[in-house]
């Protein structure tokens, strides 16, 4: 006899002890049966939803709390995770949706909804539930702190091309005005043969008019060059042909073509596949390379750049800018991508800095080799099979 009344006692202190512990915990907590009707509910589930607990007991949770998703579409019970857990019998646990209070708001939530067992029977289930929003919220401060990143970074970049575009806009106009003075001359002697109004007159200015067309195209496409470049370019990623890009970049820094000092050659496989990149990026970090590479060697006897594509390991692309100038000191070759070193007199010192921001941002490497005829080498690798598996992550891939 007074080993039941022990072992009732005994009994009474464990539920004693657990009704303590629902009653002081932050989570919501409440009990279902089989049907889904609220068997119990703890003070934080009553808090959190604002429901009391005479309001919830024997009635439908799901009506009450759980009737609806996020956008205010109807959530179908057959489909509710926590319904489901004393229908099959498993855990069932979500961290991306929302319950609904007695005023008609709602808030995120995180719950684990467990299947109550009775000697082998499925007689309901145990929801346990928390409120997420700080955590939310601060998730979607995250996100736009990072996308803020995001955009200084393109600013930088824009504001890097733009400078760069300004140590060579010399050199672009004076391209520009072999060109623009070859029209001027074509269409002066096309007028004056047109005053002589003779038959071959005219013949001779319709030809000179079709170089004067074609010298104001070569014009053009150099102006649409330079204008695409400098403008902020567009975050969507395309698949492009690294070659056209390399030979688009030379065109900028090199307008004219070859001048008549400077040997620039390049030597690019043609067995490269397209790779999804941002073409005007990577056009940056070749002209950087390229323009970097003319610096170095002004004053050099013979100078000479080459330009080169291949097939790297493990399916990737490497470009390479080599130059036969006097090379990195090595202070500066330990630090080179650092951003604000520069050998420049007057160099801002972001422009590797930001080739290396860009060539990682495409999943590549960016080193330097130092020559042994003298020189130095930059090279960067482009992925080519995880940018073109990965399409659609940021609306860019």
């Amino acid at each position: 006899m007074n080993e039941a009344i022990t072992k009732k006692q005994s009994l009474n202190s464990v539920r004693l002890q657990t009704d303590l512990i629902l009653q002081a915990t932050g989570d919501g907590v409440y009990g279902l049966n089989s049907e889904g009707k609220t068997v119990f509910a703890n003070p934080a589930a009553c808090r959190l939803t604002g429901f009391s607990e005479e309001e919830m007991l024997g009635k439908s949770q799901h009506k009450l709390c759980h009737h609806s998703h996020s956008d205010g579409s109807n959530y179908d019970v057959h489909e509710c995770p926590i319904y489901l857990a004393f229908k099959d019998g498993k855990i069932h646990r979500e961290s991306n949706e929302v319950f609904w209070r007695k005023d008609g708001t709602s808030f995120p939530v995180e719950y684990v909804s467990t299947p109550i067992w009775d000697a082998g029977e499925l007689i309901g289930a145990v929801v346990s539930f928390r409120d997420i929003s700080e955590r939310v919220a601060l998730e979607a401060k995250l996100v736009e702190s990072k996308e803020r990143e995001r955009l200084l970074q393109s600013d930088l970049h824009h504001v890097a091309r733009v400078s760069a575009m300004g140590e060579v806009a010399s050199a672009m106009a004076h391209e520009l005005n072999q060109p623009l003075t070859a029209v001027m001359n074509y269409v002066q002697a096309s007028r004056r043969l047109l005053d002589a109004d003779t038959q071959t007159a005219k013949q001779k200015a319709h030809g000179y008019m079709d170089k004067a067309i074609a010298q104001a195209g070569r014009a053009g496409e150099i102006i649409r060059g330079l204008r695409k470049f400098v403008e902020k370019e567009d975050t969507e990623r395309t698949f492009e042909n690294i070659n056209e890009i390399i030979n688009e970049a030379i065109a900028l820094v090199l307008p004219g073509g070859q001048s008549s000092t400077l040997k620039l050659t390049t030597k690019l496989s043609p067995d490269l596949s397209d790779i999804l990149v941002h073409k005007v990026r990577l056009q940056q970090v070749v002209v950087n390379l390229v323009r970097n590479a003319l610096e170095a060697l002004e004053g050099s006897d013979a100078p000479h750049i080459e330009v080169s594509t291949r097939l790297y390991k493990d399916g990737a692309i490497e470009v390479c800018i080599c130059d036969n100038g006097p090379g990195l000191p090595e202070e500066v070759s330990q630090k080179l991508f650092q951003s604000f070193v520069t050998t420049k007199q007057n160099g801002m010192g972001v422009g590797l800095s930001i080739c290396k921001t860009i060539v990682e941002e495409h999943g590549g490497e960016i080193n330097t080799i130092k020559n042994e005829q003298g020189g130095v080498t930059f090279c960067f690798t482009l992925p080519t099979t995880t940018l073109a598996n990965n399409t659609g992550a940021d609306g860019e891939r």
